[in-house]
């Protein structure tokens, strides 16, 4: 077990503080520190998804912007400026140049001079190319085998998104490191002379400037952007070495990896207009280093608690269970008959008074002792003389049995009977060591009781008998019907003249009560003499009959205590019952 009784108090003290107090201290620790650091590590998250969704929203409304301006750019006035470009495309150089200029101010016009469009290109279908604001520093032939470059050859109409990680002109050199490209390629029905085979408008991004503010914050990570096949578009810090080789982990939205031996963790946000993906790496010591500084806070708080507990403890052992471990070693010493302990009072005011009231208790304890074996030599001596008493008893017995062998051999029969019927009586009440009958001996008595009484009144009563076979082997104390029935024939049929008086007994169980109930066609009594009768006031000692009544409710409470009853029911002129309510007894086999 785990308290053993046995054990010192001490030692369950501390198995108690241990099961009770520190245990479920830790275990509420532990899952708070993990709940704690769950919440901690989903809020840096949470944080760099913000950060994500601003980049994906800037990200979003500029390529929606370019896509627009492009289109307009196009389709403006009847593509009045996709004819005038087309003709641009002349070995004519004054022309050239006139149709050249033309196209610049439709330009300026149709894009609203605005900081971030770089620069507008239309490349011809001989080769040729005519730029519209600045000149584009990527190669001719990078372009045209661009991603962007051969969507928008193979859907025409259709404008196509394309990226650069660098400026792509000479002016604003050092300006942005992002650039967003929109392609269009026209079909017959746009540039009826087709000769262009592409429109690209460049356009500078904010985003570029957002990845590096956002990458100056640690919590924040550092953050590249991926197109939708996993290729990266803009890698300031070179984190690409970071990236995992199962491009398939791209598409969850948080994981975690360790790359070198340390944990990174992964936070991944979609731009929806062009399937690029912003990808967030920060290492997870990072994201949990306020954690980690809460956790020892925490923990320092718990060590604090236990060293208080500790002097809590200290003291509590001292003052309370030092002294109660003290009594129960005392308890242990009376409990192997040393009455002459006694403990030294300490600890709180109310242990003191504790223990003085044991050293006390101790010492009374022992004059009773002294007290009860004085009684019981006093109770032995009785004894003695009671046992030399009954000489005179079994005389008389042993004379009445005399009595009836003489009856019997002078054929005297009914004296015989008469001397068998006394000796049963007799008997009965000499036998000091037989406090309960059966139900069925108490009748048998009983019978030779109502014998007697029969040639006494010259049977004028008569008995009848109902009794449940189940209750003869019930426990009953000794004589207790005698003395009710014998009330009935003395007292309840003296006024009887002409009519015979009855008795009827019955015996039924029910609900673990013995019932006895003894009905008499007598007299009846009043109430007043019924109180009289059951409490033994108001008869003198010739009336036998009523002490013994009241003997027998005496002798109930004693035995059985409230779950007896002795109650009498009378009615004037008419009848009198009286009923034994007892707890069902029976030998044990």
């Amino acid at each position: 077990m785990w308290f053993d009784k046995k054990k010192e108090l001490k030692t369950s003290y501390y198995r108690s503080f241990l099961a009770l107090i520190v245990i479920p201290i830790l275990m509420i620790i532990l899952v708070s520190v993990g709940i704690l650091r769950t919440m901690m590590q989903d809020a840096a998250i949470q944080n760099i998804r913000r950060a994500q969704d601003h980049v994906v929203a800037t990200l979003t409304a500029e390529v929606k912007d370019v896509s627009l301006r492009l289109s307009h750019f196009v389709y403006v006035n009847d593509n009045e400026i996709m004819k005038t470009a087309s003709k641009t495309n002349t070995k004519d150089i004054a022309a050239r140049h006139a149709y050249t200029q033309v196209l610049t101010e439709s330009f300026n016009y149709a894009m609203v001079p605005v900081q971030d469009i770089l620069s507008a290109v239309f490349f011809m279908k001989d080769g040729e190319y005519t730029y519209m604001k600045d000149d584009v520093t990527i190669p001719e032939q990078e372009v045209k085998q661009s991603a962007w470059y051969q969507e928008a050859l193979a859907d025409q109409d259709m404008v196509k998104i394309g990226f650069y990680d660098r400026n792509v002109t000479y002016s604003r050199q050092n300006s942005h490191t992002f650039t967003i490209v929109a392609g269009l390629s026209p079909d017959i029905d746009v540039d009826r002379d087709g000769n262009v085979e592409m429109v690209a408008l460049f356009s500078s991004s904010q985003v570029g400037t957002l990845i590096r503010n956002y990458d100056k914050e640690e919590r924040l990570g550092k953050t590249l952007i991926l197109d939708r096949n996993g290729e990266i578009l803009f890698d300031i810090d070179d984190i690409g070495d970071l990236l995992p080789r199962d491009n398939r982990l791209l598409t969850s939205q948080v994981f975690h990896q360790k790359v070198g031996g340390e944990a990174y963790t992964y936070v991944i946000s979609e731009e929806p207009e062009t399937g690029c993906r912003i990808v967030s790496v920060v290492a997870s010591e990072t994201l949990i280093r306020q954690f980690n500084q809460t956790a020892w806070m925490i923990i320092a708080v718990t060590l604090v608690l236990f060293v208080l507990f500790y002097f809590f403890s200290s003291y509590f052992l001292k003052n309370i269970i030092e002294p109660i471990h003290n009594t129960v070693e005392g308890m242990r010493r009376v409990e192997d008959g040393d009455l002459a302990v006694h403990i030294e009072p300490a600890g709180q005011a109310e242990l003191r008074t504790m223990i003085h009231s044991f050293n006390h208790m101790t010492k009374h304890l022992g004059q009773l002792l002294q007290d009860n074996r004085e009684q019981e030599q006093k109770k032995h001596e009785a004894e003695l003389r009671a046992l030399q008493s009954q000489i005179n008893p079994h005389f008389l017995v042993n004379s009445l049995s005399s009595i009836r062998f003489i009856a019997q051999v002078s054929k005297f029969d009914s004296i015989a009977k008469m001397a068998e019927a006394l000796m049963k009586i007799l008997s009965c009440s000499f036998r000091s060591n037989a406090g309960f009958y059966r139900l069925r001996e108490e009748l048998e008595v009983l019978d030779s009781f109502l014998y007697l009484m029969k040639i006494r009144y010259s049977d004028g009563f008569e008995v009848h008998y109902e009794v449940e076979e189940s209750c003869m082997d019930c426990l009953i104390p000794r004589l207790i019907l005698q003395p009710i029935v014998e009330n009935s024939i003395v007292h309840g049929f003296s006024e009887l003249v002409d009519e015979i008086g009855q008795i009827h007994l019955s015996a039924e169980e029910e609900a673990g009560f013995l019932y006895i109930r003894i009905r008499d066609n007598g007299k009846g009594m009043s109430e007043e003499e019924i109180e009289s009768l059951l409490s033994g006031e108001g008869h003198d000692g010739e009336d036998h009959t009523s002490i013994g009544i009241t003997n027998v409710n005496t002798r109930l409470l004693l035995n059985y205590g409230p779950d007896c009853e002795l109650g009498i029911e009378s009615c004037k002129g008419e009848y009198t019952m009286t009923t034994v309510r007892l707890p069902v007894r029976r030998e044990s086999v």
